[in-house]
């Protein structure tokens, strides 16, 4: 039987370049479809970040034709737990992880999607290596559908939308760059004649399929009413251009597939964590937790109490305002709360007042994946308040190391929290409704014999990537079916 081989393409991927859970994911579902016999592969810009922790190999170069001039590529490969990994380099357009204007990044990303095809093209001629699947990440790499289309390389295509906050509206002269005429686009839009397009839009009309990565958040993104950038103007174009219509399976074709994102147990996983004070299992988790928590406690100067935490970025998804309202609201209580992140200054500043106000409150505004280790491992609760959660990465990881969450009712949340027995939802958005499951997580916290249930329960729960695997291979097998 044929191995099937798929290229995964995206913006980031953990361990090399992380900055949210798209790198999470980048790295563990290849590495879980190399695990069912997927020949799973992944391709990245070679950023000036990753040139200076890791010295990778040179393998080939190859030129491709951008905004009129000729740009030399760099391929630069090694495997990291049994997948290769691609890094494309240009010193002009890839070197720079975030370029310093929303056009300079559109270029970028453009440049970026352009240069996969071509070396897919590369990878053909080179390692005899001919992929059967193209599977694009976010709006970064979501205009390799077109381009392929544009190059006339038949090659089926899944799109995965990670957040659909971030979609790449911006100047159509990225359609000059890549010699792309306006009429082969398909989301143009202000002004007459227009002078914007929607990269991830694009993506979405000319993927051979469009998944995300939890049911629920397939469902609520779908819906006209969606508050968070509606999709479903690009839904009904694939629909009136007719993508599928010649495929047996058409109805799927057009809609939004959900699959749940799963976590690596390698990386994720109390009874072998380097990072954590003190290693723990399911059979010892009592004292595990106890140990974990004395220690945290200690390091941060925080007496015995129930402990709290919010882990993430400091953005408006992510409801701090929520979390801020919540707690003053409820206040005093005889708890601590650790809140660990960075992003937005006001939001920072927010969380600063709120620390300095209530002596029980720590704020470390960083990124540290050592300290969120410790939080997760030493913390009794995690309070996940986002306004909309595409997936979720935290509340999987938390209860793995035996942390109850207590997260808005939405997404993947949703998916993955059954409310009242691993963890707690609440209406998102309420900063009321949460205070009063805060209470209510207490009083469990007080009732040893529940609480120690619910602990057990989130660790047992399996947020493994082996049934999603199967979900994205099986998946990629209709595509394969279909096209040929």
């Amino acid at each position: 039987m044929k191995i099937m081989k798929v290229l995964f393409a995206g913006y980031e991927s953990a361990p090399y370049y992380k900055r949210g859970g798209l790198g999470d994911v980048m790295e563990s579902l290849p590495k879980a479809l190399q695990g069912i016999g997927v020949d799973a592969r992944v391709t990245i810009p070679y950023y000036r970040e990753i040139k200076k922790q890791y010295h990778i190999k040179k393998e080939g170069e190859f030129y491709v034709d951008f905004n009129g001039k000729k740009e030399h590529i760099g391929i630069y490969s090694e495997k990291y737990s049994n997948v290769p990994f691609y890094f494309l380099e240009n010193i002009r357009y890839l070197s720079l992880s975030r370029a310093k204007d929303k056009t300079k990044r559109m270029g970028q990303f453009a440049f970026f999607d352009l240069a996969i095809v071509e070396f897919i093209r590369w990878l053909g001629e080179h390692h005899k290596w001919r992929v059967d699947i193209v599977h694009p990440n976010d709006w970064h790499t979501a205009l390799i559908p077109l381009i392929l289309k544009k190059r006339k390389l038949e090659i089926p295509t899944l799109l995965t939308i990670h957040n659909l906050l971030y979609q790449g509206v911006g100047s159509l002269k990225v359609l000059d760059m890549l010699d792309i005429q306006d009429e082969e686009a398909k989301t143009l839009k202000r002004g007459v004649p227009a002078n914007e397009m929607n990269i991830l839009g694009e993506g979405i009309v000319h993927a051979t399929r469009v998944s995300t990565v939890s049911p629920t958040y397939a469902k609520e993104i779908a819906k006209a009413e969606h508050d968070h950038n509606p999709i479903s103007p690009f839904l009904i174009k694939r629909r009136d251009e007719g993508l599928g219509k010649d495929d047996p399976l058409r109805h799927e074709a057009r809609k939004i597939i959900g699959i749940l994102n799963g976590i690596d147990y390698d990386v994720w996983n109390p009874t072998k964590d380097e990072i954590i004070f003190h290693k723990f299992d399911i059979d010892n988790w009592e004292i595990g937790k106890k140990d974990n928590k004395e220690d945290l406690l200690r390091s941060l100067g925080l007496e015995d109490r129930p402990t709290f935490c919010f882990v993430g970025r400091m953005a408006v998804q992510k409801g701090l305002d929520i979390l801020i309202k919540a707690v003053e609201k409820a206040a005093p209580l005889d708890i601590n709360l650790i809140i660990l992140g960075s992003g937005d200054t006001r939001i920072q500043a927010s969380i600063l007042k709120m620390a300095e106000k209530f002596p029980w409150i720590r704020a470390e505004l960083l990124y540290s994946e050592d300290l969120a280790h410790k939080i997760y491992a030493g913390s009794d609760f995690i309070v996940i308040p986002s306004r909309y959660e595409p997936c979720g990465l935290i509340q999987m990881i938390a209860m793995r190391y035996g942390t109850i969450p207590i997260a808005s009712d939405t997404g993947g949340l949703h998916d993955s929290i059954s409310n009242g027995k691993n963890g707690f939802l609440f209406k998102k958005g309420k900063s009321a409704r949460l205070k009063r499951v805060i209470k209510h997580a207490l009083n469990i916290y007080k009732d040893s014999i529940r609480y120690k249930k619910m602990v057990q329960q989130a660790m047992k729960k399996d947020f493994s990537w082996d049934k999603s695997a199967k979900l994205y291979k099986k998946l990629y097998e209709e595509m394969i079916a279909v096209h040929s």
